[in-house]
């Protein structure tokens, strides 16, 4: 045998002793093992026609595995056998033992904050657990709430000390449970201008999965024929379209029949409302999805570049109390760059208030750099040694330069290594470095993006370019739209113009500098690494961003333009761009599109931006442009609140003479809008109003000294001109489209004028202005506030006139205008359609499901004010008024004085807190001596100071429930006293029907017992008024009528017919629900039986059934009241 085969079985006999030795330890430190040290020096050592023989027993032997060699042996034996390549210099690049382990280390010295994030996580987890795994969101209508509690984590500290890093431990856990999904969007400095650009990658991502999900695999309801599309565009309604100009992967989920049709339904220059309706919409995406994905953790990275819009959808999506999934949002961010006064902290502060009322719990973790033990720690890790005394001293010079910062520490060693300070020597399986040396070496490593550059420009050009491009496109962007910027621009500053991007990305992902975050969608491993490739020689210039955004600009198709519109903006802003008017009409876009979702920082910039790029002519050149964005640049600045500011842009344009009304006209408009809806000065918005009108050329008002006439006039005429319009079911199609722009303005102005007068109660001049609104849809067609001024004309049909058949048929016209048209107002329309004209004429069942449809339509809209009138009449008022069970309404007042508060609606709050004490008094056992005053914890009569009017009549009219039910007596002198009080102050509403029984039965209850004739006058005068409303055809008042027949006969001794309409009374009470009711017709009965009957046991029998319904409705302090008395 010649030496070369003895030195083969020799090498191949060690080979397998020390894969014996290796796998027999198990052990992670190679440093003494003497065997593997001999084989691995061997092979090195050894000829090159050894090499294959060698490496392919060792590869056997599994020895390069357990000497973390790569695991590709496959590939390592076919490189051994070719002839041409060194196999010391293949097994180098392939081994990952002379590698630092940066990757897979973990996270190290972290270990509470770990334990802590997921403890959130797991409390989450545990209070969710009795839920279905996708339970479907709650009805928008119900006030329903669950009590899973959401968790909402802040984590801070400084850039590199491993927020996002910590964050990402929470994937492991969302990947072991097969339903839920981890989602991360990060906020841009670079793109401050993009609202809700963090919050909306994460649902875009979000949105990626649904689509990739089989069908299979969706968890829908048995029986359920929607698509989640369906479902979803169902759900979001108008705003469906609006969040799809975010979040461009909604747009493929929605069904086509959905896409691109609708828009929002928010009133011009309704600024509010605007972002009322994005946070809305945002949210019930969120519970969408979420009834889809469950848990959803969901981390926000660099808040503090957060926009406040985006800040407030993460508030009302952690807020939520009808999303009955699993829910955990993550925000990091950086302490160093927020203040006690900035937004992020002060948006913080305020959550912190509310977690208990909105069930959600908050978690703050700061993060600290590490201290030298923690870096001794992390280079242990990395190197893969135990010792750490051997490590100590490369730790305290490590910790100098880097000051314990994890993600510069990471790169400081990354840079030791491709410097040669730091190596592998594989002869002896061990590290080597001096840190002498190192410490004289690197004293000039001063911060960490140094230290990537030098990485950087270690790589290839075409590399570096590449990575500057990319840097310039944002924190993430897509392989098509750097491809684009490549192939157009890469000719110019490389040779390598053929290299394929997709190449190049693999370079750069392998590089550690970039990650995939999607199909074709990469995003920077580290904002610094982002900053570094921006910085990393001189040719990011403000001309090399220009090229970048024009040729965005020129290759991109229409979609795509729109998707990316901010951001090919912003870079060909950064440019030294010449003037040219495309670039303005480009700026006046984003600003447009800005403005549409209340972003109004961006747009102001924008609109700047765009008028910098005008000519000098503009005025005669670029008109229209010009006019564009001087206009919209004065109505952002005064959504902003500078004044001063939108002073300059429209004193640009009043200036000038050569402008026609209707080219002003929104400028003045936005002025109008701003005063009525931000500052709140309602009659400075009514001056401003006719002042419009009047230059459109619609003459309102005649004289303040003769409005009352002139407003019963008009009134009169145009009740007798609407009565003539078509049926409810043709009226859209036979009226047509208001196509006129001025008659168009003329309506929106009306609008506005009438909301300023409701709140200022100039009922007269809003009579005027709701006339004019159906007179000029008649004559002029159908426009988005004709809907809401037939309801109003209704309402007035009902309390000038008491014409309910009228009204009736105005809120039916009202209601299909609504469906057939982008009706502006929709929750007002429903609120007073069904509260003030069809409640007269139809079942107060079909008033609730329709008071829940307004809520719905408010709440997409953005108007928040009706949407709560609606809700609190959905929930509390006609509930009480049907005789529903006290408990169930009680139930919802704490969820909906929360809902109030959340949408800052006081108005509605002190409302529902006078019903709410009412409700109180009426349930409390046993009752207290002052039950009967509205007085409690809750709300206190008494102390009450308010001006408002329906503040007024909410209280008067509690004041009065409480009395009948506990000091009739009482209550029949108020009734005398006050008299229509309730009625003056709120006219056409339903309660008046009621409060009008309720006194009616006070005073026939004190006629009988009297026998004065004041209380018998006026009672019959209420009762002949019940009579008319039940002969017109109301619905819900025949068991009033049937009652007071009972009193009339009762007091006129006929007591025969008074015992028979009692039982008709009471059974028809009975048989429509109306408990509150029966009860009382009961106890009426029951007193006709024992003082004018003598029947003291019949009496006692009907007091004994008054009993029971008064216990079913739930008023246990009058229950126990009247046991006293049996």
């Amino acid at each position: 045998m010649d030496v070369k085969t003895d030195q083969e079985s020799d090498l191949r006999s060690a080979t397998k002793d020390a894969a014996t030795v290796v796998s027999f330890n198990g052990s992670d430190s190679f440093e003494d093992y003497g065997m593997a040290n001999y084989v691995l020096s061997q092979i090195f050592e050894s000829s090159d026609s050894l090499h294959s023989a060698i490496l392919e027993e060792a590869s056997s032997a599994s020895l390069l595995g357990a000497l973390r060699l790569n695991s590709k042996s496959a590939e390592l034996k076919l490189v051994a056998r070719s002839s041409n390549i060194k196999m010391n210099n293949s097994i180098l690049s392939e081994l990952t033992i002379n590698k630092l382990n940066t990757k897979s280390m973990g996270l190290i010295g972290r270990e509470y904050e770990i334990k802590t994030l997921r403890a959130c996580y797991e409390r989450m987890m545990e209070e969710n657990r009795e839920n279905a795994p996708f339970a479907q969101p709650l009805s928008e209508k119900s006030l329903i709430q669950t009590n899973v509690h959401k968790e909402l984590v802040f984590i801070r500290g400084y850039s590199g000390v491993g927020k996002s890093s910590l964050a990402k431990t929470l994937e492991k856990e969302i990947k072991d449970r097969k339903n839920g999904i981890y989602v991360e969007g990060k906020f841009d400095f670079n793109a401050s201008n993009d609202p809700y650009s963090g919050i909306a990658s994460a649902f875009g991502e979000m949105c990626k999965r649904v689509l990739k999900r089989a069908p299979s695999n969706k968890h829908e309801n048995p029986g359920d024929s929607l698509s989640f599309g369906s479902r979803l565009s169902a759900a979001l309604g108008p705003a469906a379209n609006l969040l799809s100009n975010f979040i461009p992967e909604l747009h493929d989920i929605l069904p086509l029949s959905r896409r691109n049709s609708g828009n929002s339904k928010c009133e011009q220059f309704d600024y509010p409302a605007v972002r009322k309706q994005m946070k809305y919409a945002f949210r019930v995406l969120m519970r969408t999805l979420n009834a889809e994905f469950s848990p959803i953790v969901l981390v926000l990275d660099d808040l503090q570049w957060a926009d406040m819009s985006s800040l407030e959808v993460m508030e009302f999506l952690i807020s939520d109390l009808q999303n009955p999934n699993a829910l955990m949002i993550v925000g990091c961010y950086r302490s160093n760059e927020v203040d006690d006064g900035s937004r992020l902290v002060t948006k913080v502060q305020g959550l912190l208030k509310k977690q208990d009322k909105f069930n959600f719990h908050i978690t703050e973790i700061g993060l600290q750099s590490c201290d030298i033990d923690g870096v001794n720690k992390m280079i242990m890790a990395m190197m893969s040694i135990d010792d750490e005394e051997r490590t100590r001293g490369l730790a305290e010079v490590s910790f100098k330069r880097t000051a314990g910062n994890p993600f510069f520490l990471i790169e400081f060693m990354q840079m030791l290594q491709d410097t040669n300070l730091i190596w592998y020597n594989l002869g002896l399986l061990k590290w080597i470095w001096d840190e002498d040396k190192i410490a004289d070496t690197t004293k000039s490593a001063d911060n960490v993006v140094d230290l990537l550059q030098v990485r950087m420009r270690k790589m290839p050009a075409n590399v570096q370019l590449l990575l500057q491009y990319a840097a310039c496109l944002g924190s993430s962007f897509s392989t098509h739209s750097l491809d684009l910027v490549w192939r157009e621009l890469s000719v110019l500053r490389t040779d390598h113009t053929s290299d394929n991007v997709t190449n190049l990305l693999a370079l750069v992902v392998s590089s550690n500098f970039v990650e995939a975050c999607g199909q074709d969608e990469y995003r920077w491993v580290h904002e610094k690494v982002q900053e570094a490739a921006l910085s990393l020689n001189e040719i990011v210039t403000p001309e090399f961003q220009f090229q970048i955004g024009t040729t965005l600009y020129h290759s991109l198709d229409a979609n795509g333009l729109e998707r990316q519109l901010f951001c090919v903006v912003d870079l060909i802003n950064r440019g030294r761009v010449s003037k040219r008017h495309e670039f303005a009409m480009l700026n006046l876009r984003a600003a447009e599109k800005a403005k549409k979702v209340s972003a109004f920082q961006g747009a102001a910039k924008y609109a700047s931006n765009g008028i910098k790029l005008l000519p000098s002519d503009k005025w005669t050149t670029h008109r229209s442009l010009t006019l564009a964005l001087y206009t919209i640049g004065s109505e952002v600045e005064l959504a902003l609140g500078h004044g001063d500011s939108a002073e300059i842009y429209s004193n640009m344009i009043m200036d000038r003479r050569e402008f026609t009304t209707m080219e002003v006209l929104p400028l003045k408009m936005a002025k109008a809008a701003k005063i009525c809806t931000i500052d709140l000065k309602f009659k400075e918005t009514i001056q401003i109003c006719l002042g419009l009108l009047k230059e459109l050329g619609v003459d309102l008002l005649w004289s303040r000294v003769t409005i009352p006439v002139q407003a019963v006039t008009a009134l009169l005429r145009t009740i007798k001109m609407a009565k003539k319009a078509p049926l409810p079911t043709d009226i859209y199609g036979k009226l047509g489209r208001m196509k006129d722009p001025k008659h168009r303005a003329a309506m929106l102005l009306l609008s506005r004028l009438g909301y300023a007068c409701y709140r200022t109660e100039d009922k007269f001049l809003n009579i005027l202005s709701t006339c004019k609104i159906v007179e000029m849809t008649l004559k002029y067609g159908v426009c988005e506030v004709s809907s809401p001024g037939f309801s109003l004309l209704g309402a007035a049909a009902v309390v000038v006139q008491q014409d309910y058949e009228t009204a009736a048929n105005f809120a039916e016209v009202a209601l299909a205008l609504q469906k057939a048209s982008r009706a502006l107002r929709e929750a007002e329309s429903f609120y007073i359609a069904h509260v003030y004209c069809l409640a007269w004429s139809r079942p107060l069942q079909h008033c609730l499901a329709s008071a829940g449809d307004g809520y719905v339509s408010g709440m997409r809209s953005g108007d928040t004010v009706y949407a709560m009138w609606n809700l609190l009449c959905h929930h509390v008022w006609l509930p009480y008024a049907m005789g529903k069970r006290l408990g169930p309404i009680l139930e919802q007042c704490p969820k909906l004085l929360s809902q109030t508060e959340e949408l800052s609606q006081p108005e509605q709050a002190i409302c529902l807190k006078m019903f709410w004490q009412m409700l109180l008094n009426l349930v409390t056992s046993p009752a207290l001596e002052d039950s009967h005053k509205l007085e409690g914890d809750i709300f206190s009569a008494e102390s009450f100071t308010g001006t408002e009017l329906v503040h007024i009549a909410t209280v008067h009219l509690c004041q009065a429930e409480l009395l009948v039910f506990y000091d009739i007596e009482a209550a029949a002198t108020r009734a005398i006293e006050e008299g229509d009080k309730f009625e003056r102050l709120s006219p056409g509403v339903f309660h008046i029907m009621f409060e009008t029984f309720h006194r009616a039965m006070a005073l026939f209850a004190m006629a009988r017992r009297t026998k004065k004739r004041k209380y018998k006058s006026h009672a019959y005068n209420l009762a002949k008024r019940i009579e008319g409303w039940a002969r017109s055809g109301n619905p819900n008042v025949g068991h009033y009528h049937m009652a007071l027949l009972a009193e009339q006969a009762a007091l006129n001794k006929k007591y025969n017919l008074a015992e028979e309409k009692y039982k008709n009374a009471i059974i028809l009470a009975a048989k429509t629900g109306h408990m509150h009711h029966a009860a009382l017709i009961n106890e009426r009965y029951s007193e006709f039986l024992r003082e004018e009957r003598r029947d003291e046991h019949e009496s006692k029998y009907w007091l004994g059934e008054a009993i029971r319904f008064y216990k079913e409705w739930g008023a246990f302090g009058k229950v126990e009241s009247l046991k006293k008395l049996l």
